[in-house]
């Protein structure tokens, strides 16, 4: 006979937990638990002979202590305590808090939320009890199509503790493929995914299968579901009583696990009894279950794998009884980062173990430190050689910013940031930039980095470049940087042309604000390059917008035309045809009589016909006449 004990079977750490908080305060008569402490009629009864009386409402009691067991309780139960005056001491198992506190802040932002589980057990419907009373309770996703939840509304979808995964599982694939939004938290134990997969791993491989635990266990009845699907015989007991031993041979290979809330001793009567059945010798049970486990201890650095990734925490695996909690301000000195974009379920990584409560089941990792060791070596080489390293700007401190290179942060002071001090430093946040680490202090973790060097080096390989490439008459694109009283400067992507007042517009301007404003972009003419001087003149001024560009074709002579009067003179009055384009109507081409001064016959922004009688483009002249286009109407 070949027996395999599951390393996952008996009590978990909640479980254990709890039990272990009964024993402890027994002195604390009278002593309640709030529902048997767990499913194990055995280890009830036990402590009821102690004095140990579990109840099911704080109605029940009106003096003592109550011990809240593993599954929880609903909010108000704390309350009901607190106002009856009556001590309590919470056993509730920290994975189950964590499902409370979830539901209890979804609840409050406006979710749904939709709890996936058994109904009738005391775990759901403590959970249930943090949601405002309005939780969606559910065991399969056939379920979901007579619920009536509207699509505007947000899901928060969390497990019982000891349900099956691959149920969690297509209910959170049922409720997208309906295009819910939904938020997922697989909330199952890792100790009963771990317990699960371990059954149907063992349950393939034997004979018979024994699956110790209480009638009323929610994990120990799926436990029996999960391996009857495997091994045809399988057995559900609760104690040594219930095993017909006469139903077992000596050429049989059997497979032993139990639930959550099954006892050493209980197993080991199994395990004994089978032994016997065989004279096999078993590795007793307590030794194999503890030598599942791995020790962890503060300051640690450990291999773990990622369990599950949300907005706020990451979950590892460390082969421990708890699994480890990376928060996000753990993860990576960039606060920025969402914890999905930096690990994902399945990688394995380094992490360093800051604490471990076993009181509270809470193994407490960070990631970024590890990455920091490491990346201090990388600094320090970097400032030995001189080479170049890359870091995302995270914050604008006082007198600088803070890069972070490898999880190191890098304080670049601002007189260092580019060739000119720069008081807003917020221009950098979020932008990675290279930098050369001028100055190190290991003890105190402060490095001190240079932006400069490189912004300047790179500045002046840039010039280099563009100043090789233009040449005179070259059509440029830039962008207006800068704008003085005497012209413009524009960026050509390295080096800067100057556009000056003459060369912006054709047509005469007091300020080249009147035209251009910094961010703006621009089509140039190169006029000059001045390599040594490293000095670029452009122009604004072409051909194509030129107004006095084919002159003669729009204004032939003869032809009368609309114009402004915009200034007069003693010899007569200057017409605006178009911006850029005035004409000359002499003071004997106003009127068709003696004409003393201009004024007398026009006034300023006056709109008139003009003939056209003679265009000279190369003087840039028109000579126009207002009288002849009065002769013409006479003559019509």
């Amino acid at each position: 006979m070949e027996i395999i004990v599951a390393n996952t079977a008996g009590f978990c750490f909640g479980v254990n937990r709890a039990v272990d908080s009964v024993y402890k305060n027994i002195q604390q008569q009278p002593l309640y638990t709030y529902g048997p402490i767990i499913h194990n009629p055995q280890v009830v009864e036990e402590l009821r002979e102690k004095n140990v009386i579990p109840v099911h409402s704080v109605d029940e009691v009106n003096e003592g202590t109550i011990i809240i067991r593993s599954h929880g309780v609903a909010k108000d139960v704390y309350g009901a305590i607190e106002e009856k005056g009556l001590n309590y001491i919470d056993s509730t198992c920290p994975y189950v808090k964590r499902i409370h506190k979830i539901v209890d802040e979804h609840s409050k932002k406006g979710y749904q939320v939709v709890i996936v589980g058994d109904r009738n057990h005391p775990e759901v419907q403590g959970i249930s009890g943090w949601s405002n009373g309005e939780a969606i309770i559910i065991e399969k996703p056939e379920e979901l199509e007579g619920l009536n939840i509207p699509k505007t509304k947000p899901i928060c979808l969390v497990s019982q503790t000891t349900y099956r995964e691959d149920r969690f599982e297509s209910v959170l694939k049922a409720l997208k493929e309906h295009h819910y939004e939904v938020e997922g938290f697989n909330t199952i134990c890792k100790a009963t995914s771990d317990r699960q997969q371990e059954a149907v791993k063992i349950s393939k491989m034997v004979d018979k299968m024994i699956v110790i635990g209480g009638r009323e266990s929610s994990n120990t009845r799926k436990l029996y579901e999960i391996c009857k699907n495997y091994c045809k015989e399988t057995y559900h007991i609760e104690t040594i009583k219930d095993l017909e031993l006469n139903k077992f041979n000596s050429n049989d290979k059997i497979g032993i696990t139990a639930g959550a809330s099954t006892p050493a001793r209980i197993i080991k009567e199994v395990i004994t009894a089978m032994n016997d059945l065989e004279n096999h010798t078993n590795e007793n049970f307590e030794e194999l279950l503890n030598q599942s486990f791995v020790t962890l201890r503060s300051g640690q650095v450990v291999k773990g794998t990622v369990i599950n990734v949300t907005d706020s925490e990451v979950s590892v695996n460390l082969g421990y009884k708890s699994d480890g909690i990376i928060s996000k301000s753990e993860l990576s000195n960039d606060s920025s980062l969402n914890p999905r974009d930096v690990v994902k379920v399945g990688d394995e990584i380094e992490v360093y173990i800051v604490r471990v409560n076993d009181s509270e089941g809470i193994v407490e990792l960070s990631k970024k430190r590890v990455d920091a060791q490491k990346g201090w070596e990388i600094i320090k080489k970097a400032h030995e050689e001189g080479t170049v390293l890359t870091g995302k700007v995270v914050e604008a401190a006082n007198g600088g910013v803070i890069a972070v290179s490898n999880e190191v942060r890098v304080f670049i002071p601002a007189s260092l940031m580019g060739s000119k001090y720069t008081q807003d430093l917020t221009q950098f946040l979020g932008k990675t930039i290279e930098f050369k680490v001028i100055k190190i202090d290991p003890k105190r973790k402060r490095v001190v980095g240079d932006h400069k060097q490189i912004y300047l080096e790179e500045t002046k390989r840039k010039k280099e470049e563009v100043l090789n490439t233009l040449q005179v008459g070259q059509k440029v694109k830039g962008t207006v940087r800068n704008i003085t009283n005497f012209g413009a400067f524009i960026d050509l992507g390295g080096i800067d042309g100057l556009v000056h007042i003459s060369q912006i517009s054709w047509n005469k301007i007091q300020s080249p604000e009147e035209v251009l404003k910094v961010g703006q972009e621009v089509e140039a003419i190169v006029l000059d390059i001045d390599k040594e001087k490293e000095k670029v003149s452009l122009t604004l001024k072409n051909e194509e917008n030129n107004p006095w560009f084919k002159i003669e074709e729009k204004y032939p002579v003869g032809a009368i035309v609309k114009g402004k009067v915009v200034r007069m003179v003693s010899f007569g009055a200057f017409v605006e045809l178009e911006p850029g384009v005035d004409g000359l109507v002499h003071i004997s081409q106003i009127a068709n009589k003696h004409v003393a001064k201009p004024e007398d016959e026009l006034k300023l922004g006056e709109i008139i016909d003009v003939k056209v009688l003679d265009v000279n483009k190369d003087e840039k002249k028109i000579s126009l006449s207002k009288k002849q286009t009065e002769a013409n109407v006479s003559e019509e």
